[in-house]
């Protein structure tokens, strides 16, 4: 934990702030370290007023920091004058820099230089940062997702011989992104995901002042085209049929698949058929949260993913086996790597794994070769959910419908949809042997019978 004098040093009978710079960014900025005094000999007073100076400071290294990324050299050298735009002389300089553009290269080149090197232009991702922490509940793959979407805006802009800037973004200019690169390759969903981005970096900007306007307010990506009259049929995500679960769960894992996948897969297979959970619910399991008849989801996906759930009889073995002799803090399913920094989910090895064990098996999807398959790893809970609901409608279970969504999680979309059979409101978490009647009610389905089709021939299977 930062203590009381983060950034501040204690110089001439005042506190100043003191931040360093990197030493790959100290020739740029043409110093080893920003020092600016705070007026003050009260410690609590000049906490309260360097936070401004700090960011200032370091909005100063981040736009060093671009500098040296960028590969466009005309950009790198108007970003380094940039960061001495009020230094005496700078303005001579870029007056001078940009007659000599303007005479090589043109007119519009020499306005667009000296616009971002005397900052009457604001780089696209200038403010990057600070909406960043501004949204600090996004998870390491949204933050990627988002820094994704604007190196493509900012790759397009140059393609297309525009500034890279918050002002070269027009209502115009951003609908032909959309037409003409982010729809290209993409499917519609994944397009308006990568574009609601776009809008809550321009709506916070806005907030703050940064811009006028947003361009992509209104802005919409193109509709996706009528299915021809002989296209399969496609109705999206679903379950999986209790064949399909068979063939999976009892599949010739071994002769497919080469440790380690193929010693976690078959016991992370099975706890998602019998307990409802979501992979990287099951994947972040430490043994100290199976201990005593019940799994302990302490967060999820949603904010309604902390929950118990009863172990399934036919799980008991697996959580011993796996339990046995290791520390409570241990992963129950082991052999994963660690995930990597632009990551905070444990699960994605894992169900790449799956996803070729899956197709080595046959057990697929994917009408009118659309780019995914309409099953997945989810497709086990979506499993268990419809088994529940059958195992209710079969009628005196043991359970209601908001047990379902208790052990699945009240936000989930499958447990929605349980819950619209019932009008009464919430009558709180279930007890413990509702819980246990619902789980206990779904069963594994027996192994395929002797000759049944278990995948087709695959050269090399063990990939």
């Amino acid at each position: 934990m930062a203590g009381p004098q983060q950034y501040l040093e204690w110089h001439g009978q005042q506190w100043r702030v003191v931040v360093f710079v990197p030493r790959k960014l100290q020739t740029i900025l043409g110093r080893t370290r920003f020092k600016q005094a705070l007026g003050t000999a009260d410690l609590k007073e000049a906490n309260e007023r360097k936070w401004a100076v700090v960011t200032r400071m370091k909005g100063a290294i981040a736009q060093a920091r671009r500098a040296a990324a960028t590969s466009d050299p005309r950009e790198a050298e108007a970003l380094r004058l940039r960061l001495h735009a009020e230094d005496e002389g700078t303005q001579y300089w870029l007056h001078d820099r940009a007659q000599r553009i303007a005479a090589a290269e043109g007119h519009e080149a020499a306005v667009a230089f000296y616009g971002l090197a005397s900052g009457q232009t604001t780089p696209l991702d200038h403010h990057a940062s600070a909406f960043l922490t501004f949204k600090a509940d996004y998870r390491l793959k949204t933050r990627g997702d988002f820094e994704r979407v604007l190196r493509w805006l900012g790759g397009w802009l140059r393609t297309e011989h525009l500034p890279v800037t918050l002002e070269a973004v027009t209502r115009k200019t951003a609908g032909r992104f959309i037409e003409k690169s982010l729809c290209i390759g993409r499917d519609r969903k994944k397009a308006t995901a990568y574009l609601g981005f776009l809008r809550e970096y321009w709506k916070w900007l806005k907030l703050r002042g940064h811009v006028e306007d947003s361009p992509w307010i209104g802005q919409e990506v193109p509709a996706a085209p009528r299915p021809d009259r002989n296209a399969e049929p496609d109705r999206g995500k679903r379950a999986y049929t209790d064949d399909e679960t068979a063939r999976l769960v009892h599949g010739p894992m071994t002769d497919l698949m080469h440790p380690p996948p193929s010693l976690y897969l078959p016991d992370l297979m099975r706890i998602a058929a019998l307990s409802g959970m979501r992979l990287e619910e099951i994947c972040q399991l430490r043994v100290a949260d199976c201990i005593g008849g019940s799994f302990q989801v302490h967060h999820g996906k949603t904010t309604n993913a902390a929950r118990t759930i009863p172990i399934h009889p036919g799980l008991a073995g697996i959580v011993a086996r796996r339990s046995e002799g290791r520390p409570a803090t241990a992963h129950l399913i082991d052999g994963l790597p660690p995930p990597p920094p632009s990551r905070d989910s444990r699960s994605d090895p894992a169900a790449k794994a799956f996803t070729r064990y899956r197709r080595k098996i046959g057990v697929d999807e994917r009408p009118n070769d659309k780019a995914k398959s309409n099953v997945d790893f989810h497709s086990f809970r979506r499993w268990f959910i419809r088994k529940a609901v059958e195992a209710l409608e079969g009628g005196n279970p043991g359970f209601t419908p908001w047990t379902i969504a208790d052990v699945v999680g009240h936000d989930d979309e499958g447990a929605k949809d349980i819950l619209r059979l019932t009008m009464r409101h919430y009558p709180g978490q279930s007890g413990e042997a509702a819980k246990r009647a619902l789980v206990e009610a779904v069963k594994l389905p027996d192994a395929p019978r002797a000759g049944t089709k278990q995948a087709s021939p695959i050269a090399n299977p063990k990939r």
